[in-house]
């Protein structure tokens, strides 16, 4: 079946002849869905970030597409490279924004009792500030790493160091298996134990 050049892609006419109607058929919407599920259960992202997550995927892999070689690889072995890479992309600026005290956040993310989204509040200044995403100056970045090293000071040495490890951008899965420890088991240590115990001593040092 022969196409009108006016329905052609000319980047997919570069990458095996797979045109925008075919690129993101059923197999290739698993991969995507299951790398954003793997960067939501890292504990890197939140699970209200997941769409988000899927079309910044989407749109990584329609960018590459005019790259694919048939004759080197299949196009769903194509498309996991890419959304791996992607994910990996995306962790790193995660870590290095959370880094700096900033952060992407999506539109669609509940506030307060669920009735509102953070696209309702996007002018709002005291929001951005309660939960993080304002940009710091320098000295208030210095400020902020002065109290989270006085707060891990007061923790396990264990503890500070998985919360270490985090800050520099380890993801929970990686730590857990540094450790030799069952995922899910030190995913429930982490949220149930670690985490409440660094939230209580940062809150009573504000």
């Amino acid at each position: 079946m022969h196409q009108s050049k006016s329905n052609q892609n000319p980047a997919a006419a570069q990458s095996g002849h797979i045109n925008d109607n075919e690129l993101f058929d059923t197999r290739t919407e698993k991969i995507i869905r299951m790398t954003a599920w793997r960067l939501v259960r890292s504990g890197r992202f939140q699970q209200h970030e997941n769409d988000d997550i899927k079309q910044e995927l989407r749109l990584s892999l329609w960018r590459q597409m005019p790259k694919f070689t048939p004759a080197r690889s299949s196009r769903y072995t194509y498309a996991n490279m890419v959304c791996n890479q992607t994910a990996n992309t995306m962790c790193r600026n995660r870590a290095r924004s959370l880094a700096k005290g900033t952060c992407e956040a999506s539109l669609e993310q509940e506030v307060g009792q669920g009735d509102y989204t953070l696209g309702d509040c996007i002018s709002s200044d005291e929001y951005r500030i309660a939960i993080g995403c304002q940009n710091r100056t320098d000295i208030q970045y210095q400020e902020l790493k002065d109290t989270v090293a006085a707060a891990l000071a007061q923790l396990p040495v264990e503890d500070a160091d998985i919360c270490r490890q985090i800050m520099a951008g380890a993801s929970l899965r990686a730590i857990a298996r540094s450790r030799q420890c069952p995922f899910t088991t030190f995913l429930n240590r982490f949220h149930h134990h670690i985490a409440p115990k660094v939230i209580r001593l940062l809150g009573g040092m504000k």
